[in-house]
């Protein structure tokens, strides 16, 4: 096919691939080359078709063509699925589907495939696949079940995303099992039964030998021995061992002394591979997948056709036969005079068939994007056919490669280009490289560095140190990361924004860190929390957060008022009670129903709680409520957003109660499409199974003050002046197992380039593990694992090239002792990043960079530190609405709104006396603990001894405190609690139970102080709290608002300054510094 009206332009990261667009598409239209009606243009996203659309019409207005502006609402510019749904609705009947035709979107797309596969695979097939993973040994490492409904899936994807028809699907399950069995000797013909029975006298003799070898007694071999008496114990129960076990058997590890005893056994397991059962296991898993795939395909199909519905990929298939209508063929040539094609390195093969079509019958047609960027392999783009396309139009002319970088400092275009002409040696390095127009002086793209910026290089090595020996846990080298960016926000460097000409200090939103996968996302995000600041990141979990827990709990009770669960978490989030309250108060009433004959005669439990009554009183007015309405009546009426935001860290809070809202939105339109009522219950429903699935994604919590943190694929398109690219100690990635796309042609057929392909599935039969085993070393050495190999090269290479061309103004470059593998393999040197050095091996064209290197020294246990949350002004309720209403005294509400909960520094505590571990059970109680404080206060230094026993055992008798607690144990905890006294606050004149009235605006406030010390220029407050002995911290933390509250009190009604408030736990003999 003649590909000479296309052109190819190579734009790599940031040299102003949009602006080309622009320019491309404005020049056609003024030489009135083309026609505005006779555009179709495809981008990779919606927001990128706008914004090209957007940028056209400003350079079409700014030249003074208002009628072409206007005429570009004509021109089909949009994502590659909005262009087949409106080519399929224009040629409808070509296409035989209805004008109106029905897309199903991807959110209902899964739940509808899972429909039609569990309409298929019956009961026995199940069975069979569930035996054959545990056989194969797949449960193992997997942390769940293995979920071999996603292996049917992903299979299933593959095959329609290609094409294929039933018999490419039955030479892709045949050539899948024979190009495994090439690995394989000639099977055996002894049944599993003999087998087993072999095994099982091998099992017991070698033990016994082991266990009888007096010359080999080390633990090497006991626990050998040990572990094959297990094996034989699980032998005779099961009738089997997993293929995993037998591979354990084939490396067995003994001591010198015993490796005799062990040949025989290890030489029989190596022989496995020819046993009959072992090949029929793998061949049968693997048909099964494929046989699942091909029913579940043909079950679904059937569905769509019902309903008269296509979904994505149906659509993509339709177009392409519809191209081939001569009929559509003649009509298109008539009418398009352009076809351009943005981001073409991420299509995927029968996307890029469909645009090599439409090539034909454009006059013209423009393909734009960046081979180095192709990183969407797992979603269907091959680099292999793309480079098949260049290659057929000539190659990349010169004056369409984009050849400068208008994003990222001269450091790091220098940098990128050393390092990716390596990489990319099968490009032209005009391809590769770029110059870049920031420079520190004479910069083409805006102004020249700032002095202080000019000064610094661009790229930054971070070398983390353990101090100490032994492996590097991951957690521990992002909890150093996150401590890193940490001390560099409290010195901020300056940078430039995009867009902007001038310079500022950096903000937690300039710096990105890039992960290789969402748990490592996660796992960073939980170490910037700890290092006290919040990370801006899309994970899941949003249904486990306590706001999402007390949001649900009221839709549930509203659902049903019996859900006795839903009550206790209201108690427990809505009105801060504590837990062991809550029990006690519903055990009492379990109590009482179990008493009462009639158990409706009670009231339902709960109906006391203020907020319970006014879930009530909602519940006849929202019967009818859509769940988005039930949802937004609830947030609105309780003010749920002011209780939620008390709790901290109100951004990332308030965020996920909004993706709350947008999921019941979801679940509405689904609904609607399904043609099925939208419920409460319905929803409740839907989330579940988001949560199992872990699709429950929390809201970014994007905001000035959060670290941005996302894999390098979501990345792309993006950039930050701080990019730091993790993970760059992870090995390569090139395993077999899975499925893979299979090209038995040399040279793609431009013409037809889904042809000649095939769909490889196999299945690791050793689970997890299978190093070191004949049949795994076998397939190391072969040219599947070669090309393989190669191919996880090219793609990590494209990966980092990625990352690294995020950066605008820095580039951090993190490492451990393991070093930076993936950095090294894509350079092609042994070690690129030298921690001992500040020099750098980038060089480029007479431009050497060097970096700037930064050592950490850590212990194992990072220290945890508080992140500190921007408050959230909330308006005045609405007063059309039911008001809250204000009560006369200040309550808890008002407490938590001025002092929100929040742990107490352990460096605020002082022990005065004996631990509390040290009370007897009986004298752990709240009583005794008032017996304390009662003594402590009362007694004073003008007291004689006889006085001092004689009051500390009419308490003990008036509080009945058992006769272990003896009057000499209050003297003795009194004497060391007067004596912190009188050094806290030297000469003091001392008060006791002062009571006391405060008015905070219209609401009363009436409490006491305890004890006050005061002298003429400054006071001191101590107040008495007692707590159970049982987890008196998380009691603590949970009263702090109130005992915050009582001492502001205090300080606005007192005569004299008050300089500190002490809250004294009598039990626990320690006094807590209230915080000022």
């Amino acid at each position: 096919m003649p590909l000479d009206n296309i052109k190819i332009i190579s734009a790599g990261a940031g040299s102003g691939k949009t602006y080309r667009l622009t320019q491309e598409m404005t020049r056609l239209l003024t030489n009135k080359e083309v026609k505005a009606a006779g555009i179709i243009a495809t981008t990779f996203t919606k927001k990128a078709a706008a914004e090209l659309k957007e940028r056209v019409r400003v350079k079409l207005l700014s030249e003074g063509l208002t009628q072409e502006a206007n005429e570009l609402s004509n021109a089909l510019i949009g994502t590659v699925h909005g262009l087949g749904v409106k080519l399929l609705q224009r040629f409808a009947f070509e296409a035989g589907v209805s004008p109106q035709v029905e897309i199903i979107p991807d959110s209902d797309h899964q739940q509808l495939f899972n429909l039609s596969m569990a309409a298929v695979i019956d009961v026995p097939t199940i069975e069979r696949i569930e035996s054959l993973i545990n056989r194969l040994g797949l449960t193992a490492g997997f942390g769940n079940a293995y979920n071999w409904r996603k292996e049917v899936r992903d299979v299933v994807e593959v095959i329609r995303a290609n094409d294929f028809g039933t018999t490419a699907i039955q030479r892709s399950k045949e050539q899948s099992w024979q190009t495994f069995a090439d690995f394989l000797p000639p099977a055996g013909d002894r049944d599993l039964n003999s087998i087993n029975q072999g095994l099982l006298t091998l099992l017991d003799s070698t033990q016994m030998q082991l266990e009888a070898n007096e010359a080999d007694q080390t633990k090497t071999s006991l626990s050998v021995a040990q572990k094959l008496r297990n094996l034989h114990r699980e032998l005779q129960q099961k009738q089997y061992l997993s293929w995993q076990q037998w591979a354990g058997l084939c490396k067995l590890k003994v001591g010198a002394k015993s490796r005799e005893i062990i040949e025989d056994l290890t030489s029989y397991a190596n022989g496995h591979l020819a046993f009959k059962a072992f090949q029929d296991d793998v061949r049968n898993f693997i048909e099964l997948i494929f046989d699942c795939a091909e029913k579940t395909i043909r079950e679904y199909a059937d569905y769509k056709q019902r309903r008269g519905q296509i979904d994505y990929t149906d659509m993509e298939v339709l177009v392409l036969r519809l191209l081939e209508n001569q009929t559509v063929k003649e009509t298109l040539s008539k009418e398009l005079d352009l076809l351009m094609v943005d981001e073409f390195q991420d299509t995927s093969p029968i996307q890029l068939a469909i645009f090599l079509e439409l090539s034909k019958l454009a006059n013209q047609s423009i393909w734009v994007g960046d081979p180095k960027q192709s990183i969407y392999g797992f979603r269907g783009a091959e680099p292999k056919l793309m480079a098949a396309v260049i290659a057929a139009c000539g190659g990349v002319k010169a004056e369409n490669i984009q050849e400068h970088s208008y994003r990222s400092r001269e450091d790091l275009v220098y940098v990128s280009n050393d390092i990716f002409t390596r990489a990319f040696s099968d490009l032209p390095e005009a391809e590769v490289r770029l110059n870049p127009k920031r420079k520190r002086k004479n910069s083409e793209f805006g102004p020249d560095e700032s002095p202080e910026q000019a000064a610094e290089t661009a790229l930054w090595h971070w070398h983390y140190e353990l101090d100490g020996k032994g492996r590097i846990p991951k957690a521990w080298k992002y909890g150093v990361l996150a401590r890193s960016v940490a001390e560099l926000l409290a010195d901020p460097p300056l940078i430039r924004p995009k867009g902007a000409s001038d310079y500022r200090p950096l903000r937690a939103e300039d710096i990105a860190i890039l992960c290789r996968s969402n748990f490592g996302c996660r796992d960073i995000a939980t170490a910037l929390h700890d290092a006290g600041l919040p990370a801006a990141v899309a994970r899941d979990g949003l249904l486990s957060t306590a706001e999402s827990t007390l949001i649900l709990a009221c839709l549930k009770y509203m659902l049903n008022s019996e859900d006795s669960l839903s009550v206790a978490e209201i108690k427990l989030l809505a009105n801060r009670q504590d837990i062991s309250e809550i029990i006690e108060d519903r055990l009492d009433y379990v109590e009482q129903v179990e008493k009462e004959e009639n158990r409706f005669a009670l009231p339902p439990w709960g109906e006391d709680d203020s907020f319970i009554t006014a879930l009530d009183e909602m519940r006849e007015d929202t019967q009818e409520y859509a769940p988005s309405e039930l949802l937004n009546h609830l947030l609105d009426k309780l003010d749920l957003r002011r209780i939620i935001v008390s709790w901290g860290n109100g951004e990332q809070r308030l965020s996920n109660v909004d993706e709350l809202r947008k999921i019941a939105l979801e679940y509405e339109e689904n609904s609607h499409r399904q043609q099925q009522a939208a419920s409460v219950g319905g929803f409740l429903l839907a989330l579940d199974r988001l949560a199992r699935e872990r699709m429950d994604r929390q809201g970014a919590g994007e905001r000035p003050e959060a670290v941005n943190v996302l894999t390098y694929h979501r990345s792309k398109g993006l950039e930050w002046p701080i990019v730091i690219c993790n993970d760059l100690d992870q090995g390569l990635r090139a395993d077999l197992w899975g499925r893979a796309i299979i090209s038995e042609v040399s040279d793609v057929d431009i013409n037809r380039p889904l042809a000649g392909r095939w769909l490889r599935y196999w299945v690791n039969p050793y689970g997890v593990s299978g190093r070191g085993l004949e049949l795994i070393e076998a397939m190391d050495n072969s040219h599947w694992q070669e090309e393989k190999t190669a191919e996880a090269k090219a793609e990590e290479a494209r990966l980092l090239y990625v990352g690294i061309t995020r950066a605008r103004d820095y580039l951090v470059l993190p490492t451990t002792k393991d070093g930076a593998g993936w950095l090294d393999r894509v350079y092609g040197t042994e070690t690129v990043l030298d921690p001992a050095s500040d020099q750098a091996p980038f060089t480029w064209k007479n431009h050497e960079v060097d970096k700037r290197t930064r050592h950490w020294t850590e212990p194992k246990t990072l220290p945890v530190s508080e992140q500190k949350f921007n408050p959230i002004p909330f308006m005045q309720a609405n007063e059309t609405c039911r008001a809250i209403h204000i009560t006369y005294e200040v309550g808890e509400r008002e407490m938590i709104t001025r002092f929100p909960v929040k742990s107490f520094a352990k460096s605020a505590l002082h022990q005065y006396f004996q631990p509390e571990s040290s009370l007897l059970p009986e004298l752990a109680t709240p009583e005794f603990g008032q017996v304390i404080a009662a003594f402590c206060q009362a007694d004073h230094p003008l007291l004689t001894q006889a006085e001092r026993t004689e009051m500390a055992e009419t308490l003990l008798s008036n509080y009945a405190i058992p006769e272990t607690a003896d009057a000499d144990e209050l003297l003795e905890r009194s004497d060391t609690f007067q004596l912190w006294l009188q050094n806290i606050l030297p000469l003091a004149d001392r008060s006791l139970a002062l009571p006391y009235r405060y008015y905070d605006g219209p609401q009363l406030y009436a409490s006491q102080i305890d004890i006050l010390l005061r002298t003429n220029q400054q006071s001191v407050i101590i107040n008495h709290c007692v707590l159970a002995s049982k987890k008196w911290d998380a009691q603590l933390n949970q009263h702090l608002p109130s005992l915050h509250y009582q001492a502001w009190a205090s300080k606005q009604l007192l005569p004299v300054p008050l300089v500190a408030a002490y809250i004294h736990l009598p039990l626990q003999g320690t006094i807590l510094k209230l915080e000022q």
